[in-house]
């Protein structure tokens, strides 16, 4: 018997929440990246907006049917590009960035001169199961890039979630 119970609007504003609070501690984090700081803080928060993010993704993917055909497919490759970033991080204990070699456009403000990057594929460890169409997506839209507009990006695919009539995501605004 299948049991399928919809997510709580308020779990799904609360891991919204999450995301954007940790995308807030990358920011602060990925801030202090110098040349001589080994970014294991920005590590930490990076894979914990991708927890945040893949987790969101997977709710509405799994409990809104007008996600599939409603959806932005560009924030949905960007999420599944970093679905594959989050299983590198998680299961093989990937560093799944990097310090930049020098100033990544467009530039923050202050403007910094290194930024963390999304790694290349090749550098880190093989994973145990190769999902194709997220190591694709990653290969596309993270690999080599900043970090920081790939989360900003991310946070304007979930609002456009949020304002997409039958969103299951609209309702944690109208519910």
């Amino acid at each position: 018997m299948n049991h399928s119970v919809q997510p709580d609007p308020e779990m799904l504003g609360s891991a919204l929440l999450g995301y954007h609070r940790a995308v807030e501690r990358f920011r602060q984090d990925s801030a202090r990246v110098t040349e001589y700081d080994d970014g294991f803080g920005a590590l930490a928060s990076a894979t914990e907006c991708l927890f945040w993010a893949c987790s969101l993704e997977e709710q509405l993917s799994k409990n809104d049917p007008t996600y599939a055909q409603g959806a932005d497919q560009y924030g949905r490759s960007l999420v599944q590009g970093a679905r594959w970033a989050r299983n590198q991080a998680t299961h093989q204990l990937a560093f799944v960035v990097a310090r930049s070699e020098g100033p990544v456009y467009p530039q923050p403000a202050p403007a910094r001169i290194a930024e963390v990057v999304w790694r290349e594929a090749d550098e880190m460890p093989p994973p145990e199961r190769e999902y194709r169409n997220q190591r694709l997506a990653y290969d596309r839209y993270l690999s080599g890039k900043s970090a920081r507009t790939t989360f900003d990006s991310i946070g304007q695919f979930f609002a456009s979630e949020q304002n997409r009539t039958g969103s299951t995501l609209n309702q944690t605004i109208s519910g």
